[in-house]
């Protein structure tokens, strides 16, 4: 079947659950887990020893024989496999998401990402790849829930969280992969019943926890906080009915009811949008090879609150800004970072002085990119 679409003259693959196609010897098939709550066999059927020569004939058989882009979803695969799943000269693929840092934030109902872990995870890839293979840059994905509602703050500081967040991984190395509807800043949804959804994960949590006696709404705070259906809802394309979506009045999930405020057709008409930080992220990142070529570096590893890193190539440094927190919060240009040719050129608030301050108070959510002028 690859070859068969390679021959149409596609472009590349993204590949689904990549590193499952083995199990480990003597695992039985297992039942449909409608009424289990654990599933203890997943460890045992996820990178295990021996997919290497599934892989190895896959790619040499199929995908090494094309000029095509091709990227895995490799839930399991470490740092350390990296040579072998994306090295530049022998690895299976062009990139793999790869999901270690997707677990970094509490999945209880007031939960919060795990800020100086999400930065080691990342930073980690980042400098471990470097000159051995290509990053895979994403927040979100079908199976997670949104991540302006997650990780930033969709109610009071809704556009300049979902700003940050883009910033926070478009500027790192690697290629940048747009979920539909992150570009907008589409939220969790709330629907009020379990018949409303159908990520099976949670319908079937919704049985065992109503089995137990818990209450319904103590249930639907957890599905509308965690559910993968948070981000399976329609894109919302405009203010029409059904969010422009469709012309039926039915859809496989409902549409989010705030679709009439968040849709591609305002933001679009907005020079202050959510979308528009976007296309002024992608413009500099296709202007500025820096954004492309050069190397990472973490910096302020321990702070609680602020994500900030550098980009260098050659004689060219970039600065990138991002203040994870809901509240105003002190910055300060670390000592052997030379803020004096450094001038913004991307932010997500007003900001009138374009020069890089020793030190500054960063508003919540704020985002300041800066480059080398």
């Amino acid at each position: 079947t690859v070859n068969w679409w390679l021959e149409k003259g596609i472009d590349g693959f993204r590949v689904d659950a990549i590193s499952h196609i083995k199990k480990e010897p003597g695992l039985k098939d297992m039942p449909n887990p409608e009424h289990l709550e654990v599933v203890p066999c997943f460890p045992k059927m996820m990178n295990v020893e021996g997919i290497d020569e599934f892989l190895t004939e896959f790619s040499q058989k199929t995908i090494k024989n094309y000029d095509i882009m091709t990227v895995g979803e490799a839930n399991g695969v470490g740092l350390e496999d990296a040579d072998k799943w994306v090295g530049e000269e022998n690895g299976y693929f062009n990139m793999i998401f790869q999901f270690e840092f997707l677990s970094l934030w509490d999945k209880g109902t007031d939960g919060a990402v795990n800020v100086p872990a999400l930065k080691e995870n990342l930073s980690k890839w980042q400098v471990g790849l470097e000159g051995r293979g290509w990053n895979a840059l994403f927040i979100e994905n079908h199976d997670q829930p949104r991540r302006v509602s997650s990780w930033g703050n969709d109610q009071e500081y809704w556009k300049e969280s979902a700003k940050m967040l883009g910033a926070l991984y478009f500027l790192m190395k690697g290629t940048p992969f747009i979920y539909q509807g992150q570009e907008i800043g589409m939220t969790n949804v709330q629907f009020p019943s379990i018949e409303d959804y159908n990520d099976v994960g949670m319908v079937n949590y919704y049985k065992i926890e109503s089995a137990k006696g818990r209450l319904h709404d103590e249930i639907m705070e957890v599905i509308w906080k965690q559910g993968r259906d948070n981000s399976r809802t329609p894109m919302q394309w405009s203010a029409d009915n059904m969010a422009g979506f469709s012309s039926s009045d039915k859809t496989w999930l409902k549409v989010n009811p705030n679709y009439s405020k968040i849709n591609v057709a305002q933001q679009l008409e907005d020079p202050d949008s959510i979308l528009n930080f976007y296309k002024a992220l992608i413009r500099l990142r296709k202007e500025n090879p820096l954004f492309v070529y050069g190397s990472y570096q973490l910096l302020l590893a321990d702070h609680h609150q602020l994500f900030v890193y550098s980009r260098e190539l050659g004689e060219e440094t970039a600065l990138v800004v991002n203040n994870f927190s809901d509240q105003w919060t002190h910055f300060e240009v670390p000592e052997h970072v030379s803020n004096e040719a450094l001038e913004l050129v991307l932010a997500n608030y007003n900001v009138t002085d374009k020069k890089l301050s020793k030190e500054c108070m960063l508003k919540p959510y704020e985002t300041r990119v800066y480059l080398m002028k």
